[in-house]
């Protein structure tokens, strides 16, 4: 089965996601603490920064708007990764 490795930038945690679960089901099953809300991209509590790494979703996040996108943002929630990923969560640092 695929995965990725998942590096949270501001802090020493990795993890692994595998392709078929979301960013966030992936950092919960191995308690990595990620701030999240509704858990179905609507709310953007999640919202983060891509620093390196490929990360696509099944349809297009409520809460993920065109600036967001442009300036690299994505929401874990909802976002599965495709290539090892670095992100910066905010509230971790």
């Amino acid at each position: 089965m695929m995965s990725y490795k998942i590096t949270l930038a501001r802090t020493a945690h990795t993890f692994e996601a595998l392709a078929h679960e979301t960013i966030l089901q992936a950092a919960l099953r191995q308690k990595i603490p990620i701030p999240w809300g509704c858990g179905g991209g609507l709310c953007g509590v999640c919202l983060s920064h891509m620093v390196s790494g490929k990360m696509v979703y099944k349809s297009e996040p409520l809460a993920l708007f065109e600036e967001d996108k442009m300036a690299g943002k994505g929401l874990v929630c909802v976002g599965y990764a495709r290539s090892d990923l670095v992100i910066d969560v905010p509230e971790l640092g």
